[in-house]
Protein backbone atom coordinates (compact mmCIF):
# COMPACT_ATOMS: atom_id res chain seq x y z
CA UNK A 1 0.00 0.00 0.00
CA UNK A 2 1.71 3.03 -1.08
CA UNK A 3 1.17 6.28 0.84
CA UNK A 4 -0.97 8.18 -0.80
CA UNK A 5 -3.11 5.01 -1.32
CA UNK A 6 -3.19 4.66 2.30
CA UNK A 7 -3.46 8.11 3.32
CA UNK A 8 -6.89 8.45 1.61
CA UNK A 9 -8.15 5.02 2.73
CA UNK A 10 -7.51 6.49 6.32
CA UNK A 11 -9.04 9.36 5.73
CA UNK A 12 -12.29 8.00 4.08
CA UNK A 13 -12.04 5.39 7.40
CA UNK A 14 -12.13 8.42 9.11
CA UNK A 15 -15.40 10.27 7.57
CA UNK A 16 -16.92 7.34 8.07
CA UNK A 17 -16.20 6.79 11.56
CA UNK A 18 -17.80 10.88 11.49
CA UNK A 19 -20.75 9.79 10.08
CA UNK A 20 -21.52 6.95 12.43
CA UNK A 21 -24.88 7.37 14.89
CA UNK A 22 -22.82 7.02 17.70
CA UNK A 23 -19.23 8.68 16.82
CA UNK A 24 -16.25 6.91 18.79
CA UNK A 25 -14.93 10.56 20.42
CA UNK A 26 -12.50 8.41 22.05
CA UNK A 27 -10.42 7.80 18.68
CA UNK A 28 -12.01 10.86 16.58
CA UNK A 29 -11.75 13.81 19.38
CA UNK A 30 -9.64 12.90 22.09
CA UNK A 31 -9.22 15.54 24.84
CA UNK A 32 -6.19 14.71 26.13
CA UNK A 33 -4.77 14.81 22.44
CA UNK A 34 -6.16 17.91 21.74
CA UNK A 35 -4.40 19.47 25.14
CA UNK A 36 -1.45 18.11 23.84
CA UNK A 37 -1.64 19.54 20.55
CA UNK A 38 -2.34 22.76 21.37
CA UNK A 39 0.65 23.37 24.36
CA UNK A 40 2.93 21.62 21.32
CA UNK A 41 1.84 24.07 19.04
CA UNK A 42 -0.68 26.89 20.20
CA UNK A 43 -1.19 28.71 16.71
CA UNK A 44 -3.02 27.55 14.40
CA UNK A 45 -6.04 25.21 13.98
CA UNK A 46 -5.86 22.96 16.54
CA UNK A 47 -9.08 21.07 15.45
CA UNK A 48 -7.81 20.51 12.26
CA UNK A 49 -4.58 19.49 13.42
CA UNK A 50 -6.00 16.52 15.39
CA UNK A 51 -7.83 15.45 12.32
CA UNK A 52 -4.82 14.99 10.29
CA UNK A 53 -2.88 13.31 13.12
CA UNK A 54 -5.61 10.89 13.66
CA UNK A 55 -5.42 10.49 10.21
CA UNK A 56 -1.78 10.00 10.26
CA UNK A 57 -2.76 7.61 13.25
CA UNK A 58 -5.02 5.52 10.90
CA UNK A 59 -3.09 5.43 7.64
CA UNK A 60 -0.19 3.59 9.72
CA UNK A 61 -2.41 1.33 11.48
CA UNK A 62 -3.57 0.73 7.91
CA UNK A 63 -0.38 -0.33 6.08
CA UNK A 64 0.61 -2.63 8.76
CA UNK A 65 -2.48 -4.49 8.89
CA UNK A 66 -2.48 -4.49 5.07
CA UNK A 67 0.87 -5.49 5.32
CA UNK A 68 0.33 -8.24 7.98
CA UNK A 69 -2.66 -9.14 5.41
CA UNK A 70 -0.45 -9.72 2.90
CA UNK A 71 2.29 -11.36 4.27
CA UNK A 72 -0.11 -14.01 6.06
CA UNK A 73 -1.69 -14.82 2.88
CA UNK A 74 2.19 -15.11 1.09
CA UNK A 75 3.35 -17.20 4.26
CA UNK A 76 0.15 -19.28 4.02
CA UNK A 77 0.49 -19.81 -0.19
CA UNK A 78 4.45 -20.49 0.58
CA UNK A 79 3.51 -23.30 3.39
CA UNK A 80 0.90 -24.96 0.81
CA UNK A 81 3.91 -25.23 -2.19
CA UNK A 82 6.71 -26.66 0.39
CA UNK A 83 4.44 -29.39 2.14
CA UNK A 84 4.07 -31.16 -0.24
CA UNK A 85 6.55 -33.58 -1.29
CA UNK A 86 6.61 -34.67 -4.94
CA UNK A 87 6.85 -38.40 -5.74
CA UNK A 88 7.56 -39.43 -2.07
CA UNK A 89 11.43 -38.52 -3.02
CA UNK A 90 13.21 -35.99 -0.12
CA UNK A 91 16.40 -34.50 -1.29
CA UNK A 92 19.43 -34.87 0.28
CA UNK A 93 21.67 -32.77 1.78
CA UNK A 94 25.48 -32.99 -0.22
CA UNK A 95 28.19 -34.48 1.82
CA UNK A 96 29.72 -32.75 4.21
CA UNK A 97 26.69 -30.23 4.95
CA UNK A 98 25.17 -32.45 7.49
CA UNK A 99 21.72 -34.13 8.30
CA UNK A 100 18.30 -32.08 7.55
CA UNK A 101 15.57 -32.38 10.16
CA UNK A 102 12.07 -32.54 8.79
CA UNK A 103 8.59 -32.85 10.20
CA UNK A 104 6.49 -35.14 8.46
CA UNK A 105 2.94 -35.82 8.44
CA UNK A 106 1.54 -39.26 7.77
CA UNK A 107 -1.78 -39.96 5.79
CA UNK A 108 -2.95 -44.08 5.48
CA UNK A 109 -6.21 -42.82 5.20
CA UNK A 110 -7.91 -43.10 8.21
CA UNK A 111 -5.65 -41.17 10.68
CA UNK A 112 -2.67 -38.92 10.81
CA UNK A 113 0.88 -39.28 12.05
CA UNK A 114 3.22 -36.54 12.76
CA UNK A 115 6.91 -38.30 12.69
CA UNK A 116 10.11 -36.26 13.11
CA UNK A 117 13.12 -37.31 10.90
CA UNK A 118 16.56 -36.40 10.71
CA UNK A 119 17.54 -37.10 6.69
CA UNK A 120 21.12 -38.02 6.84
CA UNK A 121 23.30 -36.30 4.27
CA UNK A 122 24.37 -37.97 1.30
CA UNK A 123 27.11 -40.75 1.87
CA UNK A 124 30.30 -41.51 -0.93
CA UNK A 125 32.83 -43.72 0.94
CA UNK A 126 35.04 -44.32 4.17
CA UNK A 127 38.48 -45.20 7.61
CA UNK A 128 43.16 -48.16 21.94
CA UNK A 129 45.66 -49.07 26.43
CA UNK A 130 45.46 -52.84 28.24
CA UNK A 131 45.69 -51.53 31.92
CA UNK A 132 42.40 -49.64 31.40
CA UNK A 133 40.44 -52.02 29.10
CA UNK A 134 39.91 -54.74 32.12
CA UNK A 135 38.12 -52.05 34.13
CA UNK A 136 36.21 -50.52 31.56
CA UNK A 137 34.50 -53.49 30.27
CA UNK A 138 32.37 -54.34 33.26
CA UNK A 139 31.19 -50.39 33.13
CA UNK A 140 30.44 -50.82 29.31
CA UNK A 141 28.68 -54.16 30.10
CA UNK A 142 26.49 -52.01 32.80
CA UNK A 143 25.88 -49.34 30.87
CA UNK A 144 24.31 -51.05 27.45
CA UNK A 145 21.42 -53.23 29.45
CA UNK A 146 20.28 -49.65 29.82
CA UNK A 147 16.74 -50.60 31.25
CA UNK A 148 17.11 -54.68 31.45
CA UNK A 149 18.03 -55.87 34.91
CA UNK A 150 19.87 -58.89 33.63
CA UNK A 151 21.36 -60.38 30.39
CA UNK A 152 19.48 -63.17 30.97
CA UNK A 153 16.53 -61.33 30.09
CA UNK A 154 16.32 -58.40 27.04
CA UNK A 155 13.08 -56.78 26.90
CA UNK A 156 13.64 -53.09 26.57
CA UNK A 157 16.45 -51.43 24.06
CA UNK A 158 20.22 -52.25 24.56
CA UNK A 159 21.81 -48.32 25.23
CA UNK A 160 25.03 -48.66 22.33
CA UNK A 161 27.04 -45.89 24.28
CA UNK A 162 30.06 -44.85 22.05
CA UNK A 163 31.73 -43.54 25.17
CA UNK A 164 32.47 -43.58 28.66
CA UNK A 165 33.04 -40.54 30.78
CA UNK A 166 37.05 -40.55 32.01
CA UNK A 167 38.14 -43.57 29.65
CA UNK A 168 39.42 -42.93 26.12
CA UNK A 169 37.91 -45.70 24.34
CA UNK A 170 35.95 -44.61 21.11
CA UNK A 171 32.97 -47.84 20.89
CA UNK A 172 31.43 -49.00 17.49
CA UNK A 173 28.70 -51.74 17.57
CA UNK A 174 28.19 -54.96 15.47
CA UNK A 175 24.90 -56.60 15.68
CA UNK A 176 22.92 -59.38 14.05
CA UNK A 177 20.58 -57.13 12.58
CA UNK A 178 17.94 -59.92 12.66
CA UNK A 179 16.65 -59.03 16.57
CA UNK A 180 18.37 -56.20 17.34
CA UNK A 181 19.26 -53.27 15.09
CA UNK A 182 22.48 -51.03 14.69
CA UNK A 183 20.96 -48.63 17.25
CA UNK A 184 20.73 -51.49 19.86
CA UNK A 185 16.87 -51.44 19.10
CA UNK A 186 14.77 -54.41 19.08
CA UNK A 187 13.63 -55.47 16.15
CA UNK A 188 11.13 -57.85 16.73
CA UNK A 189 8.68 -56.65 18.84
CA UNK A 190 7.01 -59.89 19.71
CA UNK A 191 9.01 -63.43 19.68
CA UNK A 192 7.40 -66.49 20.15
CA UNK A 193 10.20 -67.77 22.05
CA UNK A 194 13.47 -65.95 23.27
CA UNK A 195 16.52 -65.60 21.15
CA UNK A 196 20.42 -65.51 21.87
CA UNK A 197 22.08 -62.39 20.45
CA UNK A 198 25.15 -61.29 20.24
CA UNK A 199 26.50 -58.03 20.28
CA UNK A 200 30.01 -57.10 19.00
CA UNK A 201 32.36 -53.67 20.89
CA UNK A 202 34.93 -53.23 18.80
CA UNK A 203 36.77 -50.88 21.07
CA UNK A 204 39.44 -48.40 19.71
CA UNK A 205 41.76 -45.72 20.93
CA UNK A 206 43.87 -44.23 18.22
CA UNK A 207 46.04 -47.45 16.79
CA UNK A 208 45.03 -49.69 19.92
CA UNK A 209 41.76 -52.04 18.83
CA UNK A 210 40.07 -54.78 20.54
CA UNK A 211 37.00 -57.11 20.16
CA UNK A 212 34.17 -57.88 23.02
CA UNK A 213 31.51 -59.80 22.29
CA UNK A 214 28.28 -59.39 24.93
CA UNK A 215 25.31 -62.38 24.47
CA UNK A 216 22.09 -62.28 25.80
CA UNK A 217 18.50 -63.84 25.64
CA UNK A 218 15.98 -61.31 23.74
CA UNK A 219 12.44 -61.77 24.41
CA UNK A 220 8.72 -59.92 23.48
CA UNK A 221 9.33 -56.41 24.36
CA UNK A 222 8.02 -55.26 27.18
CA UNK A 223 6.34 -51.63 25.68
CA UNK A 224 4.81 -52.03 22.64
CA UNK A 225 5.45 -49.42 20.02
CA UNK A 226 2.93 -47.06 18.64
CA UNK A 227 1.96 -46.46 15.32
CA UNK A 228 4.46 -43.23 14.57
CA UNK A 229 7.35 -46.03 16.22
CA UNK A 230 6.37 -48.02 13.53
CA UNK A 231 6.54 -45.16 10.47
CA UNK A 232 9.43 -43.81 12.28
CA UNK A 233 11.03 -47.47 12.11
CA UNK A 234 10.54 -47.57 8.54
CA UNK A 235 11.67 -44.53 7.40
CA UNK A 236 15.12 -45.66 9.33
CA UNK A 237 15.57 -48.76 7.11
CA UNK A 238 14.59 -47.04 3.84
CA UNK A 239 17.07 -44.44 4.47
CA UNK A 240 19.65 -46.83 5.15
CA UNK A 241 18.94 -48.65 1.86
CA UNK A 242 19.19 -45.60 0.03
CA UNK A 243 22.05 -43.45 1.62
CA UNK A 244 23.74 -43.70 -1.49
CA UNK A 245 21.02 -42.06 -4.29
CA UNK A 246 20.42 -38.11 -4.53
CA UNK A 247 16.95 -38.74 -3.26
CA UNK A 248 14.73 -40.35 -0.43
CA UNK A 249 11.63 -42.29 -2.07
CA UNK A 250 9.40 -42.37 1.28
CA UNK A 251 7.02 -45.40 1.19
CA UNK A 252 3.77 -45.38 -0.78
CA UNK A 253 2.40 -48.73 1.82
CA UNK A 254 3.34 -49.07 5.51
CA UNK A 255 2.37 -52.65 6.81
CA UNK A 256 -0.66 -52.94 4.15
CA UNK A 257 -1.99 -49.15 4.57
CA UNK A 258 -1.45 -46.78 1.81
CA UNK A 259 0.36 -43.78 3.52
CA UNK A 260 0.53 -40.02 1.70
CA UNK A 261 2.84 -37.54 2.59
CA UNK A 262 3.41 -34.03 3.21
CA UNK A 263 5.89 -31.34 5.21
CA UNK A 264 4.57 -30.36 8.54
CA UNK A 265 3.18 -26.69 8.69
CA UNK A 266 4.39 -24.16 11.15
CA UNK A 267 1.18 -21.87 10.65
CA UNK A 268 3.44 -18.55 10.34
CA UNK A 269 0.75 -17.41 8.15
CA UNK A 270 -2.28 -17.72 11.43
CA UNK A 271 0.50 -16.19 13.45
CA UNK A 272 1.13 -13.21 11.18
CA UNK A 273 -2.71 -13.02 10.83
CA UNK A 274 -3.68 -12.57 14.34
CA UNK A 275 -0.30 -10.79 15.33
CA UNK A 276 -0.91 -7.84 12.77
CA UNK A 277 -4.36 -6.04 14.45
CA UNK A 278 -2.76 -6.37 18.04
CA UNK A 279 0.59 -4.54 16.59
CA UNK A 280 -1.56 -1.99 15.13
CA UNK A 281 -3.69 -1.34 18.18
CA UNK A 282 -0.48 -1.14 20.50
CA UNK A 283 1.26 1.35 17.68
CA UNK A 284 -2.59 3.28 17.46
CA UNK A 285 -2.14 3.95 21.44
CA UNK A 286 1.38 4.40 21.39
CA UNK A 287 1.29 7.43 19.27
CA UNK A 288 -1.01 9.17 22.22
CA UNK A 289 1.94 7.93 24.64
CA UNK A 290 4.47 9.61 22.59
CA UNK A 291 2.21 12.69 22.26
CA UNK A 292 2.30 12.45 25.74
CA UNK A 293 6.03 12.31 26.60
CA UNK A 294 6.94 15.33 24.43
CA UNK A 295 4.17 17.44 25.91
CA UNK A 296 6.34 16.31 29.25
CA UNK A 297 9.28 17.22 27.82
CA UNK A 298 8.09 20.67 26.65
CA UNK A 299 7.12 21.23 30.64
CA UNK A 300 10.65 20.27 31.37
CA UNK A 301 12.26 22.95 28.89
CA UNK A 302 9.65 25.83 30.01
CA UNK A 303 11.20 24.59 33.75
CA UNK A 304 14.42 25.11 32.67
CA UNK A 305 14.14 28.07 30.71
CA UNK A 306 12.45 30.34 32.95
CA UNK A 307 14.76 31.68 34.75
CA UNK A 308 17.00 33.11 32.13
CA UNK A 309 13.65 34.89 31.17
CA UNK A 310 12.85 36.13 34.31
CA UNK A 311 16.41 37.62 34.95
CA UNK A 312 16.74 39.17 31.10
CA UNK A 313 13.11 40.61 32.17
CA UNK A 314 14.49 42.11 35.71
CA UNK A 315 17.33 43.34 34.22
CA UNK A 316 16.03 45.05 31.27
CA UNK A 317 13.07 46.56 33.79
CA UNK A 318 15.63 47.51 35.97
CA UNK A 319 17.41 49.68 33.38
CA UNK A 320 14.69 51.58 32.47
CA UNK A 321 12.44 49.89 30.23
CA UNK A 322 8.82 49.38 29.93
CA UNK A 323 7.69 45.83 30.11
CA UNK A 324 6.17 45.58 26.80
CA UNK A 325 9.81 46.45 25.51
CA UNK A 326 11.40 44.56 27.56
CA UNK A 327 9.17 41.38 26.56
CA UNK A 328 9.87 42.09 22.68
CA UNK A 329 13.69 42.56 23.44
CA UNK A 330 13.76 38.91 25.40
CA UNK A 331 11.29 37.49 22.49
CA UNK A 332 13.09 38.72 19.50
CA UNK A 333 16.98 38.00 20.44
CA UNK A 334 15.33 34.79 20.93
CA UNK A 335 14.21 35.06 17.16
CA UNK A 336 17.12 36.16 15.91
CA UNK A 337 19.42 32.99 17.66
CA UNK A 338 16.64 30.93 16.11
CA UNK A 339 17.19 31.68 12.83
CA UNK A 340 20.94 31.43 12.94
CA UNK A 341 20.72 27.96 15.23
CA UNK A 342 16.68 26.29 14.03
CA UNK A 343 16.50 25.36 17.29
CA UNK A 344 13.30 25.59 18.70
CA UNK A 345 12.00 26.90 22.33
CA UNK A 346 8.68 26.76 23.80
CA UNK A 347 8.82 29.46 26.42
CA UNK A 348 10.45 31.89 23.53
CA UNK A 349 7.59 30.76 20.98
CA UNK A 350 5.00 31.62 23.80
CA UNK A 351 6.39 34.49 24.51
CA UNK A 352 6.28 35.62 20.60
CA UNK A 353 2.53 34.69 20.43
CA UNK A 354 1.57 37.03 23.10
CA UNK A 355 3.66 40.14 21.18
CA UNK A 356 1.26 38.69 17.87
CA UNK A 357 -1.68 39.24 20.16
CA UNK A 358 -0.88 42.36 21.50
CA UNK A 359 0.25 43.43 17.57
CA UNK A 360 -3.52 42.44 16.77
CA UNK A 361 -5.30 44.44 19.51
CA UNK A 362 -5.23 42.54 22.32
CA UNK A 363 -5.17 43.82 25.60
CA UNK A 364 -1.56 43.46 27.65
CA UNK A 365 -3.20 42.58 31.25
CA UNK A 366 -5.05 39.69 29.00
CA UNK A 367 -2.01 38.81 26.50
CA UNK A 368 -0.05 38.13 29.82
CA UNK A 369 -2.56 35.99 31.49
CA UNK A 370 -3.81 34.01 28.40
CA UNK A 371 0.36 33.34 28.28
CA UNK A 372 0.26 31.77 31.79
CA UNK A 373 -2.65 30.07 30.72
CA UNK A 374 -0.67 28.71 27.77
CA UNK A 375 2.12 27.39 29.48
CA UNK A 376 0.25 25.67 31.71
CA UNK A 377 3.25 25.68 34.25
CA UNK A 378 3.09 27.27 37.35
CA UNK A 379 5.98 29.68 37.55
CA UNK A 380 4.53 31.10 34.52
CA UNK A 381 1.23 31.64 36.15
CA UNK A 382 3.35 33.31 38.70
CA UNK A 383 5.38 35.40 36.08
CA UNK A 384 1.90 36.36 33.60
CA UNK A 385 0.25 37.62 37.33
CA UNK A 386 2.94 39.73 38.00
CA UNK A 387 3.13 41.58 34.99
CA UNK A 388 -1.00 41.80 34.40
CA UNK A 389 -0.90 43.46 38.33
CA UNK A 390 1.96 45.57 37.37
CA UNK A 391 0.02 46.81 34.24
CA UNK A 392 -3.63 47.22 36.43
CA UNK A 393 -1.68 49.02 39.53
CA UNK A 394 1.24 50.52 37.96
CA UNK A 395 3.76 48.71 40.59
CA UNK A 396 7.22 50.73 40.89
CA UNK A 397 8.99 47.57 42.52
CA UNK A 398 8.29 45.21 39.71
CA UNK A 399 12.08 44.70 38.83
CA UNK A 400 12.87 43.94 42.32
CA UNK A 401 9.72 41.12 42.50
CA UNK A 402 11.54 39.82 39.38
CA UNK A 403 15.02 39.99 40.80
CA UNK A 404 13.37 37.96 43.78
CA UNK A 405 11.92 35.59 41.48
CA UNK A 406 15.08 34.98 39.37
CA UNK A 407 16.96 34.02 42.37
CA UNK A 408 13.93 32.01 43.57
CA UNK A 409 13.89 30.33 40.10
CA UNK A 410 17.31 29.24 39.73
CA UNK A 411 17.95 27.65 42.95
CA UNK A 412 14.64 25.97 41.46
CA UNK A 413 16.79 25.16 38.38
CA UNK A 414 19.79 23.93 40.83
CA UNK A 415 16.74 21.24 42.48
CA UNK A 416 15.72 19.99 38.63
CA UNK A 417 19.17 19.27 37.38
CA UNK A 418 19.85 17.24 40.44
CA UNK A 419 16.91 15.32 40.16
CA UNK A 420 17.49 15.34 36.77
CA UNK A 421 21.23 13.74 37.47
CA UNK A 422 19.48 11.25 39.71
CA UNK A 423 17.29 10.09 36.90
CA UNK A 424 19.27 9.09 34.81
CA UNK A 425 21.62 7.07 37.28
CA UNK A 426 19.01 5.45 38.12
CA UNK A 427 18.71 4.38 34.41
CA UNK A 428 22.02 3.58 34.94
CA UNK A 429 21.51 1.29 37.65
CA UNK A 430 19.87 -1.74 35.33
CA UNK A 431 22.90 -1.80 32.94
CA UNK A 432 25.39 -1.35 35.66
CA UNK A 433 23.95 -4.56 37.56
CA UNK A 434 24.17 -6.66 34.09
CA UNK A 435 28.11 -5.96 33.67
CA UNK A 436 28.27 -6.30 36.92
CA UNK A 437 26.85 -9.99 36.93
CA UNK A 438 28.91 -10.52 34.11
CA UNK A 439 32.43 -9.37 35.64
CA UNK A 440 31.34 -12.14 38.29
CA UNK A 441 30.30 -14.48 35.75
CA UNK A 442 33.68 -14.44 34.26
CA UNK A 443 35.62 -14.30 37.51
CA UNK A 444 33.78 -17.21 38.64
CA UNK A 445 33.83 -19.62 36.03
CA UNK A 446 37.36 -19.99 35.27
CA UNK A 447 37.51 -21.04 39.19
CA UNK A 448 34.71 -23.52 39.76
CA UNK A 449 36.03 -25.10 36.38
CA UNK A 450 40.12 -25.28 38.09
CA UNK A 451 38.14 -26.67 41.07
CA UNK A 452 36.17 -29.65 39.96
Amino acid sequence: MSKNRSKKFAEFLYKRLENMSKKPDRILRDSSVREALQALEPTGDTQNRQKEYVVKKLSLCSVIVAGGLILSVLLWIKEGTQTRIVDNCIARNVYGDGEKDVNLIAEDGFCTYEVALSVQERLYEESELNALLEEFLPLLEKAVMGENASWDKIAYDFRLVESLEGFPFTVEWQTDGIYVDSNGRLIQNILATPKLVELTAVISCESFEAHHVLNGMVYSRAIQPSQEELIAKVLEEVQSETRNEKFMTLPSEIYAEKISWSYKKNNMGILFLFATPLLAVVIYFGMDRDLKKQVADRNEQLKLDYPEIVSSLALLIGAGMTVPNAWQRVAKDYRIKKQETGRKRYAYEEMLLTIYEMESGVAQTKAYERFGRRCKVQCYNRLATMLSQNVRKGATNLAVLLREEAVYAFEERKHTARRLGEKAGTKLLMPMMMILGMIMVVIMVPAFQGYF
